[in-house]
């Protein structure tokens, strides 16, 4: 007569089993993570690079800007710069990314207005920038919250200070 049930062997067997599953769902591993912090990292830096094609278009179709855009424009460079180090844009506006980027972009006339459509597209970089860091790993945090303080700066200095 063969025994039914669970057995002791069985029980073994079966929270070996159950220890080797948790073991292995842990999480994901490095390369899941890294590969993830890259696709977030990447993301921002596309975000501030339209944010910098757009300083670009602004700067190209109203020249007589650039005292005041050319210093934030060149910050824009450097976020861009340090979320994604590989080809970054120059420090200055050079005619021909100007000329680019006008023609892709409608920029109003009035240089009040493409101010205003700049600090539009900050504030929407600053926000992407602070959504993005809640569930960062903590230096790409870092860096996206000081990329939205900036922003915010940047937001500040283009409504309340001397631009346009």
């Amino acid at each position: 007569m063969g025994r039914t049930g669970t057995t002791r062997r069985h029980a073994l067997i079966a929270g070996g089993a159950g220890l080797l599953t948790a073991c292995s769902s842990e999480g994901p591993g490095p390369a899941a993570v890294k590969r993830a912090e890259d696709t977030r990292r990447l993301r921002a830096a596309r975000d501030s690079r339209a944010l910098l094609v757009e300083y670009d278009a602004v700067l190209g179709r109203h020249p007589d800007l650039a005292g005041a855009l050319t210093p934030l424009r060149t910050a824009v460079a450097a976020h861009v710069k340090a979320l994604a180090p590989a080809p970054a844009p120059s420090p200055s506006p050079s005619p021909s990314v100007s000329a680019t980027a006008a023609g892709a972009l409608a920029i109003a006339d009035d240089p009040a207005d493409a101010v205003k459509a700049l600090v539009a597209a900050e504030r929407r970089t600053a926000d992407a920038h602070a959504a993005a860091l809640l569930d960062a790993p903590p230096e790409l945090a870092r860096l996206l919250a000081s990329l939205a303080a900036a922003g915010a700066a940047h937001v500040y200095l283009l409504t309340k200070g001397s631009v346009s």
